[in-house]
């Protein structure tokens, strides 16, 4: 009875068929970029920026969670409201097809490859989980009305229509690509920093032999009173901006938004992504300020040449 009881609530209100039910839904995700004006006021306590708290929560399992969220509450929306839903799915007009798609991949990537491949998570605040778990719970909802419930329709009509729906979606593959080489840089410094350490605690080198074998290497390195080793990132954009990986990402959201016509849910979705991502971009600058001072390269926070 209970678990009937669950299923009919979901069905009814968390991921109710109902387009005015839905719409209400995407108009709450419109406000959501107001937690840029809290994060703008606080250190987000996640990543680089993690803080020392009884409520931490171990980074990975974390971020796994609240990313899963959106692919789950994407494909919840359809499996509870649809009698088939694979035939349902197999029904589905191609552009959505393509785009459903796209969003797969991508989550696929953020939400088990991506952390699964990366050497370390700073812990993370149970508040960033709660807001992370909000975040993609309506961004899954949104698009899933839009794209499987067909609250909307994606067209490509004719020949302009064609090619915008091509040119967003080499623009997605461009962004996705970018953003994980430039998330692959991250990665890369945590490898060669703890073979770095493993190597010091062998042969018990010094911090300044230690800084002193990463320079040599033509990297700008410090160890940090928490005992980490820091390094500037290099190579690609990051010559030009200090998270490129998070520019790359809009770019790859930009274009899913142009394939998609212009959909409200992906509007949300590219300017959520914004507000919230560059705040933490601004606090990523001062972090590095704060460890390497003077020698800290000038670089633009998260668009090359612009911001």
């Amino acid at each position: 009875m209970a678990t009937t009881q669950a299923v009919e609530y979901l069905r009814g209100v968390i991921f109710a068929p109902d387009a005015t039910i839905w719409r209400a839904h995407v108009r709450l995700f419109h406000f959501f970029p107001v937690v840029c004006v809290l994060q703008a006021l606080i250190t987000t306590p996640m990543g680089k920026t993690s803080i020392k708290s009884r409520l931490n929560l171990p980074g990975k399992v974390s971020w796994i969670l609240m990313e899963l969220v959106s692919p789950v509450s994407f494909f919840l929306t359809l499996f509870l409201n649809v009698t088939h839903p694979l035939a349902a799915l197999h029904a589905l007009p191609m552009l959505h097809k393509v785009l459903v798609g796209l969003y797969v991949v991508h989550y696929t990537n953020r939400a088990l490859i991506s952390p699964l491949r990366a050497p370390a998570y700073a812990p993370a605040h149970i508040i960033v989980l709660f807001a992370g778990t909000l975040f993609n719970y309506l961004n899954g909802y949104g698009l899933a009305g839009w794209l499987l419930l067909q609250h909307g329709q994606v067209e490509a009509v004719d020949a302009r229509g064609v090619v915008r729906f091509t040119v967003g979606v080499l623009l997605w593959a461009v962004g996705f690509a970018g953003n994980i080489w430039h998330e692959d840089v991250l990665y890369e410094i945590r490898r060669r920093v703890k073979r770095r350490e493993t190597d010091a605690a062998a042969r018990k080198k010094s911090d300044e032999e230690v800084k002193s074998d990463a320079e040599g290497e033509g990297r700008l390195a410090v160890r940090a009173a928490n005992g980490h080793i820091y390094e500037v990132p290099q190579g690609g954009l990051y010559e030009y901006c200090w998270h490129p990986h998070y520019f790359m990402e809009w770019v790859e959201w930009a274009g899913f938004l142009i394939a998609a016509g212009w959909c409200p849910p992906a509007v949300n979705f590219l300017v959520n992504e914004v507000a919230l991502m560059t705040p933490r971009a601004f606090q990523g600058v001062e972090f590095y300020r704060a460890r390497f001072g003077r020698r800290t390269p000038r670089r633009k926070a998260v668009v090359p040449f612009l911001l």
